[in-house]
């Protein structure tokens, strides 16, 4: 009985394995494997790919012979232990596939380098570092490694297969979150990162494409391709003065290539995250990147509740103490975060936002008059009772105006 015939989905899925294993093989480059790809009305699969190869004089028709005569174990076992199912993805480092971890008969992901960087050392380093710091962390809101290592020409790094898809792929749906949709997921993101910050390392590239929402809906932060410990000061010289981020998300510090970057970084990004997810798009949302990071270091934010009026004045406060330009007025960590959130997530005021909106409006306030007390002549006597009564009244009269303010944005 013949075979029965393959799907046009499966047929294009084993194709893209064949033509990785060739090139894993060194029998053909990824630019003639793409001169080969089948056109508009071509049959489709790998038998009939290999007869393109032969036809395009790219493969000798013994070579060809032998490859379909191998084809299953070219197909599924390119890495002793694993059995490659399908494509998932490719990015600028590498190919994700899903696969069959054969010995615990479970499936996972691979991350397969790129066959045009394997010769780059600096790219083996950063894929075996990027495993290594994974395999630090073990929670539940965080992907974990498995495996790392080479087999002839390939170089991967295995780790936890997630059903799902990322916030970006759902933004780019058109969702737009509500509020406590949103808030539960940024809480987990958050606790991912206490984990990660406690064990001295920090993301530095947070944003919705690195996020994986799960079927049942948990939240997974991924790619520690660009993760650093904070006390690797080797690599930080190296990496000063270099923006190494992505733009719509990235922290004016990272954009300006700091030495000593930590991991309020991280939550500038995911409060810019944050606010992408309950506007329906990033926070400087030009197509210019020039601009994009020139906004990050100098222009003020939009509050997100401006923009979306169903959400409460505390997400915006939230939001806007995540992303102040100065690391040292944004939360100093991911537990401060957490707190807040949880007060949103009960329905009360961000405590920790609310209080230092206050304190950085008095202190405003109170460097605005000291510099006109500057301006005025010396007085030669000590300060009079009366002075003091006038200081404190308006102390008062300035507490009363700050929550006045509060008070007013949380009705509109």
């Amino acid at each position: 009985m013949a075979d029965p015939p393959r799907s046009e989905g499966t047929a294009r899925v084993d194709e893209e394995r064949l033509a990785h294993a060739l090139i894993s093989r060194g029998l053909l480059t990824r630019d003639e494997i793409q001169n080969c790809r089948p056109g508009t009305g071509d049959e489709a699969g790998p038998e009939a790919f290999l007869s393109r190869l032969v036809s395009a004089g790219l493969l000798t028709d013994n070579q060809a012979k032998r490859a379909a005569k191998e084809l299953e174990a070219l197909l599924g076992q390119q890495i002793p232990g694993y059995q490659l199912l399908e494509k998932l993805g490719q990015g600028a480092m590498g190919t994700v596939y899903k696969a069959r971890q054969m010995s615990m008969n479970r499936l996972v992901a691979v991350k397969v380098l790129h066959p045009r960087l394997v010769t780059n050392p600096e790219f083996l380093q950063r894929l075996t570092r990027e495993a290594h710091l994974a395999a630090r962390l073990s929670h539940n809101n965080i992907i974990q490694a498995i495996d790392v290592g080479s087999a002839g020409p390939l170089h991967y790094f295995v780790m936890e297969l997630v059903e799902g898809q990322t916030i970006r792929q759902i933004l780019e749906s058109g969702k737009i979150y509500d509020e406590r949709e949103a808030i539960e997921i940024i809480l987990q993101i958050a606790q991912a990162l206490q984990h990660a910050h406690r064990r001295g390392l920090i993301h530095r590239d947070v944003k919705p494409a690195n996020i994986v929402l799960t079927t049942e809906g948990i939240a997974k932060l991924a790619d520690l391709g660009m993760a650093r410990e904070t006390d690797d000061a080797v690599l930080a010289r190296r990496e000063k003065g270099v923006t190494m981020g992505t733009p719509y998300y990235i922290a004016p510090e990272q954009i300006r290539g700091r030495e000593d970057i930590e991991g309020r970084a991280d939550l500038y990004s995911l409060g810019a995250t944050f606010y992408h997810m309950v506007t329906g798009h990033p926070p400087f949302h030009y197509p210019e990147i020039d601009r994009v990071l020139l906004a990050h270091v100098e222009e003020e934010l939009t509050p997100p509740d401006h923009l979306n009026q169903s959400l409460s004045s505390g997400l915006g406060e939230v939001v806007e103490f995540l992303m102040a330009k100065d690391r040292r007025r944004r939360y100093r960590n991911a537990d401060d975060l957490i707190i807040d959130l949880e007060c949103l997530l009960s329905g009360e005021a961000p405590k920790l936002a609310r209080q230092k909106m206050e304190s950085a409006t008095l202190s405003a306030l109170s460097e605005g008059d000291t510099e006109e007390d500057e301006e005025a002549p010396a007085s030669s006597g000590p300060p009079n009772a009366w002075m003091w009564i006038g200081i404190l009244g308006g102390l008062l009269g300035l507490s009363f105006l700050v929550n006045l303010i509060l008070l007013i944005r949380h009705s509109s």
